[in-house]
């Protein structure tokens, strides 16, 4: 696994880039950095590489071109106009493999949707970042315009009740696939679902499911699960440096009732 530190006026401290360097390829994500509020999650393929930017940190899994998982904070600071700014999709100079537009037919269930949503950083010089390909997985069209648009914007409104908000969220994969493939020369397994968590700095955490076939008009707040459900079908441990901790539900911060 590589950790990969973008320099562009990065926010670690000397510090924490030499944690980075000392720690091993095993340990290598258990970084804390300023996009994870208790550490990065741990347990993704040790083959996986992990980018450091500005506004993200992102575990990328070659072999399923797909992102494991990305972290990031969002403020009122953050969140900008977007309208304006720029969608063409970037080749990330630290990954090879990724999915591309070209892989997306017309027609196709599937739209080229980012992880990492633009307007969450339209107002930070480093925008441009969530266009790199590798924040990219195709998501259906329905979910894409449904619950999913409808969570990142109860996130941005809840910013101006809980502060800054920190999200980990990356796909799902069920034991029985649920999505259909893709029409790509390497066959790869596209996520059945993706989840959702957020944190507050004070102690609040709410987590949602969202399932590729979810039709357009479910509400997010009926999407609600559990960490511990995410935690399972990922392998992942999220949050690693909270195991002791008991969270607030902040699920009415973000509509649900």
């Amino acid at each position: 696994m590589k950790v990969i530190v973008t320099c562009r006026k990065f926010m670690l401290s000397i510090a924490g880039l030499m944690a980075i360097s000392a720690l091993s390829p095993s340990k290598a994500q258990d970084i804390a950095n300023g996009h994870c509020l208790y550490g990065c999650p741990i347990g993704a393929d040790s083959a996986n590489d992990v980018v450091i930017r500005p506004i993200y940190t992102v575990s990328y899994n070659s072999k399923g071109k797909s992102a494991d998982w990305v972290a990031y904070t969002v403020s009122i600071g953050s969140i900008g106009i977007a309208s304006s700014l720029s969608r063409e999709v970037k080749k990330d100079e630290f990954v090879d493999e990724t999915l591309t537009a070209s892989d997306f037919t017309e027609g196709s269930e599937y739209e080229f949707a980012r992880l990492v949503p633009l307007i969450d950083f339209a107002g930070t010089p480093f925008w441009q970042d969530v266009n790199y390909s590798t924040n990219f997985v195709p998501r259906t069209r329905n979910l894409n315009q449904g619950a999913w648009y409808g969570l990142n914007w109860a996130i941005r409104n809840a910013v101006n009740r809980l502060g800054e908000v920190y999200i980990i969220s990356g796909p799902l994969f069920y034991a029985a696939p649920v999505a259909a493939s893709l029409n790509t020369n390497d066959q790869h397994r596209v996520p059945d679902a993706f989840f959702k968590v957020i944190l507050s700095k004070s102690g609040g955490l709410s987590a949602f499911v969202l399932d590729q076939d979810t039709p357009v008009h479910v509400h997010h707040c009926d999407l609600e699960s559990d960490i511990e459900k995410i935690e399972f079908l990922t392998g992942l441990v999220l949050l690693p440096l909270a195991e002791r901790l008991s969270f607030d539900n902040i699920k009415a911060s973000l509509g649900c009732f």
